[in-house]
């Protein structure tokens, strides 16, 4: 049997996106949503600003108050329960991660609300590490914290440019457009 290791991103995947709908919901019309995302965020995934600081960097930003961001955030919050049984399903065949980008302490408090943590062998935070998708180091950095070979990697994620190139480098990208997108590795 193939050692199979399979890593999801979070956000988009396994919880629908948050941090862009948060930008689209305060943007106006003619705003570079791209340049808001890379300004308020990448701070956050690289773990140089906290999820509170996020929050109070997008109501400063947005001229909102904090609680508002803070609970539209969290109205966001959708968790994709049908991949979960997938996941679960996976587990028997395959060594499974979680590489995601985010901020300090909140996938944490998403997994353990949810009881999530179970099911994965590893979990890479962006903000943890310093390193952020699409940088290939942080594909490499995950797979280097099991101490195996694999004969397959698998990297899911809902956005294109974080998957894409990754095949240079041993990795078979899955774009995630729903969960038959990973029905497909079972």
């Amino acid at each position: 049997m193939k050692k199979r290791l399979v890593i999801f991103d979070c956000f988009g995947v396994i919880f629908g996106e948050i941090g862009p709908r948060i930008v689209r919901k305060y943007a106006k019309d003619g705003d570079d949503v791209a340049s808001i995302k890379e300004k308020l965020f990448v701070p956050a995934d690289l773990g140089q600003i906290t999820y509170d600081e996020l929050i109070t960097s997008i109501a400063e930003y947005f001229n909102v108050t904090a609680q508002t961001v803070y609970d539209d955030w969290q109205s966001f919050v959708k968790l994709n329960e049908e991949l979960v049984s997938l996941i679960e399903k996976i587990r028997e065949t395959a060594t499974v991660a979680l590489l995601s980008n985010a901020s300090k302490g909140f996938v944490e408090s998403l997994f353990e609300k949810y009881n999530l943590t179970r099911l994965f062998d590893e979990m890479v935070i962006s903000c943890n590490i310093g390193m952020a998708k699409p940088d290939k180091e942080i594909y490499k950095y995950c797979v280097s914290r099991f101490e195996c070979e694999f004969d397959e990697i698998y990297m899911i994620d809902d956005n294109a440019v974080n998957i894409d190139g990754l095949e240079t480098i041993g990795i078979t990208p899955v774009l995630f457009e729903s969960n038959d997108s990973v029905r497909k590795l079972l």
